[in-house]
């Protein structure tokens, strides 16, 4: 039976050195929770911590109301997958995926047929007798998983396992890893520094800085609606604007350099305040035509300093006195990309002015 996962208030620190610092987050059963963040954010330690390979300095792990902060690793119903995926090179194939079973001291003849289940699960049938060495990394990848799935846990922890695979098997095996997790309904608690990984395979993403914990969300919330720069920065490509929030009556604006980028007035702002904003690229548009019809588009002139042909789309770089924003243009027929040093007009819905509070 699954349980909730709760991480409370959890700190750890390596002698002076603090990588994780109090922090709080639940995980639903069967949902699948991404910690993303750069090198060094604390992810893969809170992880571990999860995991019974690191003792936190303070707080607690619980599953339901089970406290499993001080639990061996292998009394804790979780299993762990790594970057390496840690295969036992003088197994077979049959005996690395049953080794937790053996472990246990589960029959034989159960192993054998429960291992041959996990295999066509992860659809690589009849290879129990191959040597790990015989396997290309992404078959070794999805024994490792294997090995993970075959203990029934509550909870599976994978650090990075996709990380070795080249870039199109491991966009394939992003969407196969989402499936499998759908189909068995177990909980999967993931670290990732990929941006567009933790976008394709999470129900919600946990985005770590410093040891802290900066922003929790779905991926449209994380990517649509960032709340502080780094967020912003961190997910996606975007313009970072700096500037000072100016509220003339029910006009609000951030006085951005040479450019006014008009927001939503906020209640908790006071008038002067510094303020930064982040705008998409694909949302600005080229001309005045983004406006959702309500009055609300934000248009400005400029002219265009450089245009980056990047396949199915361009990155048009536009200059509006002194200031720089990027746009992303569809390429439909390269005849139509803006020229260097032409004169433009680019506009974007208000909406989508993202006003960043940290």
């Amino acid at each position: 039976m699954t349980s909730t996962l709760h991480v409370d208030s959890v700190t750890k620190d390596f002698g002076s050195v603090r990588a994780v610092e109090d922090v709080s987050f639940t995980v639903d059963e069967g949902k699948f929770v991404t910690l993303l963040g750069p090198s060094g954010c604390g992810k893969t330690t809170t992880l571990r911590m999860i995991a019974g390979f690191e003792t936190p300095t303070e707080g607690r792990v619980r599953l339901g109301d089970h406290d499993i902060t001080m639990e061996e690793p292998y009394l804790r119903p979780t299993s762990m997958v790594f970057q390496s995926y840690a295969l036992f090179p003088h197994k077979t194939v049959g005996e690395n995926v049953g080794f937790g079973l053996k472990m246990r001291d589960v029959p034989a003849d159960e192993r054998s047929d429960r291992i041959a289940k996990m295999l066509d699960l992860i659809e690589l049938p009849g290879i129990e007798d191959r040597g790990i060495d015989e396997l290309s990394g992404g078959q070794q990848q999805r024994v490792a998983l294997a090995r993970a799935l075959i203990t029934e846990p509550e909870v599976l922890l994978l650090d990075e396992p996709l990380g070795a695979l080249d870039l199109k098997l491991r966009k394939n095996m992003q969407v196969e890893l989402k499936n499998l997790q759908e189909e068995l309904g177990i909980t999967f608690v993931y670290v990732t520094h990929d941006q567009e990984e933790a976008l394709t395979m999470s129900d919600e993403i946990i985005i770590l800085n410093e040891g802290e914990i900066e922003q929790r969300g779905t991926p449209t919330e994380i990517y649509e609606s960032p709340r502080t720069r780094f967020v912003a920065d961190f997910i996606g490509d975007t313009n970072l604007l700096d500037g000072t929030y100016v509220e003339n009556g029910n006009a609000a604006i951030v006085e951005c350099g040479s450019v006014d980028v008009p927001i939503d007035s906020l209640s908790a702002a006071t008038d002067g305040q510094s303020l930064s904003v982040s705008i998409r690229p694909e949302k600005i548009a080229l001309g005045d035509g983004a406006g959702n019809g309500n009055g609300n588009s934000v248009t400005l002139r400029g002219e265009v300093e450089d245009v980056i042909y990047q396949g199915n789309v361009a990155k048009v770089h536009v200059t509006i006195d002194g200031t720089e924003l990027v746009l992303e243009q569809q390429v439909i027929d390269t005849v139509n990309l803006p020229t260097p040093g032409s004169e433009c007009t680019i506009s974007w819905d208000q909406e989508n002015t993202n006003v960043l509070t940290g």
